[in-house]
């Protein structure tokens, strides 16, 4: 590699591009090709096929229709098949009573076939005599019609009624009633018997145009359409001109009519798919190769005026780096490197008010701490002061308001200290100052009854852990302030867990007010403006997780003395 190495920087430049990126290029641009018209097929593929069960779905919807409504119209059980059996020998209409008799069929032809209105079917009943009775939309010649009739082998169609609903027979070019063209027909067959002896009264006929298929398969893709019988005999194609026919199609995909036992099969070119990606693809090519080649004649420019340039702004930052913190890049001129080296002297002037902050703000940390310090002090001023007001207290003989103010300094202690742990005996000590305080503030009688086992005297635990569930007790358990009111903390150790208990003879809650309050501690879902009560609890229940894990257990209920119980478990450490 000595020989790189030897290359001028714009040299290496150029055949770093051509080595790690015209070359990576060039093959991810022909893999990219490859793949995305790989991937256009399949997609193109899945498309036509979703399109052909489509088609397929909606044709044996159809089937469905049509077998469905010659099942109604063929029923025994209708009052319709009395007109159907007297109509049998009808050879022409030479009654009232016969007039009646078709006019009632034609009737019931539309009625039982409205569904299929959307295939535009011509809908007819020839009875046992050839005689016909034309649904009320039939438009089919009435003379070109009896002459395909006339065509049909009736035997061959009754003995292949046993395997389908209906059999289905091809009609080429029969002329229409009042236009002089001619319309091919895919006709469904059902042979009408008398349910008594098996003979046959009539025969009905739905003939589903040809221009039905071709707007159904019109509408999607260019490829060829051929819908088969379960024999393979071809039904229809579309399209139908010999240049569309001649072409080869190298995919396809198929779907089948389960009705009909038809099958669906389209038939498409990949190259008429692929032909508009070639051409992006050509276009693409070419461009980048003028762009690449650009590249080289300009960077043959560009590479030889960066050289000097780069080079001074190397030795700029060298000598800052050294310590001489008024050097700058000398900037002449507008283009990238003078940019460049305006952007990389502001940088330094940055650096040079950053250190000058960072100084500044060292200055103003220490005074910060220093205020810290004496900011400690002023506590333990105000504790001080207490004391002297006690002292003064106990000199005049106010035993009563000595002693609050005495509990008013635990609790400022305890406040001062809340971050630090202690034992349950001091917490319960805590408790007693705390709740002589609210009952000189609320002006109140409270009964504090502790039941602390003396094993359990000398557990650590955080800090104000119980306060906040007296301070709830009184606040909102004692809110109407009661004679009696008494609120009992019982601690003891069962299976080398602390179980602690505050209970209180409140006005208590409601079942789901304590489930509601419950379910938002444990899942620490109290919003900022939520009750003091449950702030409290969930304060209390946080801290137990904090310290303790996951083995930290809070329940909420009701207890004998109508108010509420909040029960506390947790491993003793």
């Amino acid at each position: 590699m000595k020989w790189l190495m030897r290359f001028s920087f714009y040299r290496k430049t150029q055949l770093s591009f051509a080595i790690f990126i015209l070359l990576p290029l060039t093959f991810v641009t022909l893999v990219s090709y490859t793949l995305v018209k790989s991937m256009v097929i399949d997609k193109v593929h899945d498309t036509n096929q979703s399109v052909v069960n489509v088609i397929s779905s909606d044709l044996n919807k159809n089937v469905e229709d049509i077998i469905y409504a010659s099942y109604v119209f063929s029923n025994k059980d209708s009052s319709f098949y009395n007109d159907l059996f007297s109509f049998k020998d009808v050879q022409k209409l030479s009654s009232s009573k016969d007039y009646f008799t078709t006019k009632r069929i034609s009737e019931y032809l539309d009625i039982a076939f409205s569904k299929t209105s959307g295939l535009n079917a011509q809908v007819f009943y020839v009875n046992k005599s050839n005689f016909v009775s034309y649904a009320t939309n039939n438009s089919l010649d009435y003379t070109d019609l009896t002459r395909w009739l006339s065509q049909i082998n009736l035997s061959k169609l009754n003995n292949n009624m046993s395997a389908s609903p209906v059999q289905w027979l091809k009609g080429e070019r029969i002329k229409q009633m009042y236009t002089p063209e001619a319309e091919s027909f895919y006709f469904a067959v059902k042979v009408i018997r008398n349910a008594d002896n098996g003979e046959m009264i009539g025969t009905l006929y739905v003939g589903i145009p040809s221009e039905y298929f071709e707007h159904t398969f019109a509408r999607s893709g260019s490829g060829q359409f051929q819908l088969y019988t379960s024999e393979g005999e071809l039904i229809y194609s579309y399209p139908k001109e010999n240049s569309l026919l001649d072409r080869k199609y190298e995919l396809e995909v198929q779907s089948t009519i389960p009705r009909a036992r038809w099958k669906l099969v389209y038939q498409f070119s990949s190259k008429e798919i692929t032909s508009e990606i070639s051409k992006v693809f050509s276009f693409y090519a070419i461009i980048l190769s003028l762009c690449i080649l650009a590249f080289i004649i300009i960077s043959f420019f560009i590479a030889k005026t960066l050289h000097t340039p780069l080079n001074k702004l190397r030795k700029t930052a060298d000598q800052f780096g050294s310590g001489d913190r008024l050097i700058r890049f000398p900037v002449s001129g507008t283009d990238e490197v003078a940019v460049l080296g305006k952007s990389f002297n502001e940088m330094l002037d940055q650096i040079n008010l950053l250190i000058t902050e960072v100084e500044q703000e060292q200055e103003e940390k220490r005074i910060i701490e220093l205020d810290a310090l004496f900011s400690q002090i002023q506590p333990h001023f105000l504790l001080n002061t207490l004391n002297s007001i006690k002292c003064n207290l106990i000199t005049e003989g106010d035993s009563a308001n000595s002693r609050q103010i005495n509990a008013l300094m635990s609790l400022l202690r305890a406040y001062m200290r809340v971050n630090e742990k202690c034992y349950l005996k001091q917490e319960c000590k805590l408790l007693e100052d705390y709740v002589e305080i609210m009952q000189m503030r609320n002006n109140m009688r409270i009964g504090l009854h502790i039941s602390l086992e003396v094993e359990m005297e000398d557990i650590d635990i955080p800090r104000l852990l119980l306060q906040p569930l007296v301070e709830n007790a009184i606040l909102h358990g004692f809110y109407e302030i009661p004679d009696d009111a008494a609120i009992w903390v019982n601690v003891k150790k069962v299976s080398e867990k602390c179980l602690i208990e505050v209970k209180d003879n409140g006005t208590g809650m409601t079942k789901l007010e304590m489930d509601q309050l419950q379910i938002r501690v444990l899942q620490s879902r109290v919003e900022p403006e939520a009750s003091n009560r449950s702030i409290g609890l969930a304060n209390v229940y946080n801290r137990l997780r904090l310290t303790y894990g996951v083995e930290v257990k809070m329940g909420i209920s009701s207890n004998e003395f109508g108010g509420v119980s909040i029960n506390l478990q947790f491993p003793i450490r």
